[in-house]
């Protein structure tokens, strides 16, 4: 992977594994609320970032993968949103500026790197992923939330799988 393509990996994960907002650097946060945050700006990049790759990637495979994992997302933001509902845990409406930063990423790398840079990154988000969702597993007190947590879990193993099939 040239140097050029890695800074673009490793900013893309840094803009999503940073804080979520100042909001909510200074609150005190219980692991499960803390969860919820971190799950639903993690859709929300995910969103964001599969529907980009629909359109973006020039193999096939992947602009479907990106489709499949916006559709995921999708549905798990739909679960994680009914959940913190229920819980009276506040979330950000919108994408916050690190979901902002991850997008313009993608959206400035060149087609001919797009590919390679969608692997890599999503290779490395998922893996932030599992083990934000362990440490809910582990840490978690609301059953509502680590069950939200196990079904994140295994669609964040069939992700990594489906990327697998591409070298990473």
């Amino acid at each position: 992977m040239t140097l050029r393509r890695l800074a673009t990996v490793l900013t893309v994960v840094a803009a999503l594994v940073a804080p979520a907002t100042a909001a909510t650097a200074v609150r005190r946060l219980d692991p499960d609320a803390a969860f919820l945050r971190t799950a639903h700006q993690g859709n929300l990049a995910q969103i964001a970032l599969g529907r980009i790759t629909a359109r973006k990637a020039t193999s096939p495979a992947l602009r479907r993968l990106g489709a499949r994992f916006a559709a995921d997302s999708a549905r798990l933001d739909q679960a994680v949103r009914a959940t913190a509902q229920r819980l009276d845990v506040p979330l950000d409406p919108e994408p916050n500026s690190t979901v902002a930063q991850s997008v313009m990423v993608y959206r400035s790398t060149p087609d001919a790197e797009f590919d390679q840079l969608f692997v890599s990154s999503q290779t490395m988000l998922h893996e932030r992923a599992a083990r934000v969702v362990r440490a809910e597993l582990t840490d978690g007190d609301e059953a509502a939330v680590r069950q939200l947590a196990r079904r994140a879990l295994a669609v964040v193993r069939g992700h990594r799988a489906s990327l697998g099939h591409f070298g990473q």
